[in-house]
């Protein structure tokens, strides 16, 4: 009898253990539903401007729907390899929204993002009748220049090789793949060596510049040079003496 009693009470208490599971088990499951969580992604750190976002910058985290905000992103793919926007940081915490981020084509700041150490970014203007054949961003370049001597005689050549473009606007200062660009090439945005500006400047006041592609047009690991031993870099040299002296 004693047995049956213990027995009794071990089975009450199992069943009563088995009802308070399936019971906190009811609760979870009607208050995920009444509050109908999703996956979103918050910063884990804080993130400077100007940077590109990585994996272990972002925190993947569960909110009731109703917390969601709008134009947010919420996964991780949407957010990698973009960039915060160059006037502000994300705090560690906040969600990313979408005017955070941007395209690294979008930057504003986008073509000077790209110079290497002692290059600076040489804009000419140009047309379609001067490009010499079509260009694009990430081709390699040559810029040649012709002038004409105060004896009136021409002087032509190649003043610097394998120029890197990176970024060809049109007269509006918009890409030609933006939505609202004439597609016109109007601007040219050139990788130069900082030491050249003061030729090409010369080039552009005393004669003609113009573009054309370079025989290394896809060569990634190519840079700017000047052209040496060259007779318009001679004529320029003695324009720019001139000047220092006048």
């Amino acid at each position: 009898m004693k047995k049956e009693l213990i027995l009794k009470s071990f089975l009450i208490l199992v069943l009563t253990g088995i009802l308070v599971m399936l019971f906190c088990a009811a609760v979870n499951l009607r208050a995920e539903q009444i509050l109908d969580l999703r996956k979103t992604c918050i910063a884990a750190k804080d993130i400077p401007p100007r940077s590109k976002i990585k994996e272990e910058d972002i925190l993947e985290i569960e909110v009731p729907q109703a917390y969601l905000q709008d134009h947010t992103f919420n996964e991780k793919t949407e957010i990698i390899g973009k960039y915060t926007d160059i006037q502000g940081k994300i705090p560690a915490g906040s969600v990313f929204f979408e005017e955070m981020l941007k395209e690294e084509k979008d930057l504003p700041d986008n073509p000077t993002a790209q110079l290497k150490e002692g290059q600076s970014a040489y804009t000419l203007e140009t047309d379609l009748a001067r490009l010499g054949g079509a260009v694009v961003p990430g081709q390699r370049i040559d810029i040649y220049v012709t002038l004409t001597r105060r004896d009136g005689s021409p002087v032509s050549g190649c003043l610097v090789e394998n120029a890197r473009v990176i970024a060809v606007k049109d007269h509006k200062g918009l890409d030609l793949d933006d939505p609202q660009s004439t597609g016109t090439p109007y601007l040219a945005i050139l990788a130069v060596n900082r030491g050249d500006l003061p030729y090409l400047s010369a080039a552009e006041t005393a004669g003609e510049v113009r573009l054309f592609s370079s025989g290394r047009s896809y060569d990634s690991t190519s840079e700017a040079v000047m052209a040496k031993d060259n007779a318009v870099v001679e004529y320029l040299e003695q324009l720019m003496n001139q000047e220092e002296h006048t």
